[in-house]
């Protein structure tokens, strides 16, 4: 057999089109000695398919299949009482019934007062009220004046804020004392 049509067994072969004598064919070729060195890759594929097809059930199989099922079977012997059922059916009822009515009991005996008066002069209310809130704005005035300090800090420096992003993209950013799992492959 030639080359040409080796390689035209394999290509109906690959497009399942081959007919089961030409992979018989093809089977011959492939475990005989004569098979060019561009074509060995293909060898060790038909040489399994063969070994696959000579392998068979030993004679004993069958009995020994039979006794493992027969071990199985007398380990599992699952013993079902069809009257209980409907009783089980009943418990499970109650049961449901009982915890959603136990529930409803304690959820409406609790006190949910969720609007409360907790100062009896309206004006010692108003009075903390407007503690608290003038408390509030002092807090939030001197944070923005913080801030502020830090933005003209920043502007007095007169960085050079592209330099600075370059910088930024020469450093590595996997470093492996500090045990990253970030990879630069990755990035």
């Amino acid at each position: 057999m030639n080359i040409e049509q080796i390689h035209t067994l394999l290509e109906k072969y690959w497009n399942c089109e081959t007919s089961v004598s030409e992979e018989q064919e093809l089977q011959e070729f492939f475990n005989s000695a004569n098979v060019p060195e561009a074509l060995l890759q293909f060898a060790p594929m038909f040489a399994y398919k063969q070994n696959q097809q000579t392998i068979a059930l030993s004679n004993d199989f069958e009995k020994k299949l039979e006794t493992s099922i027969r071990k199985v079977d007398k380990q599992k012997q699952y013993i079902t009482i069809k009257i209980f059922e409907p009783f089980l059916r009943i418990a499970a009822s109650i049961i449901l019934i009982a915890g959603i009515g136990i529930s409803v009991y304690f959820f409406a005996k609790q006190n949910n007062q969720v609007f409360a008066e907790t100062y009896n002069d309206p004006n010692a209310a108003i009075k903390q009220a407007t503690s608290a809130l003038e408390t509030l704005s002092m807090a939030l005035q001197s944070t923005e004046e913080a801030s502020l300090k830090s933005l003209e800090q920043l502007d007095n420096l007169n960085l050079n804020w592209s330099e600075i992003d370059s910088l930024s993209s020469e450093i590595p950013l996997y470093n492996p004392d500090l045990n990253n799992n970030i990879e630069p492959e990755n990035l």
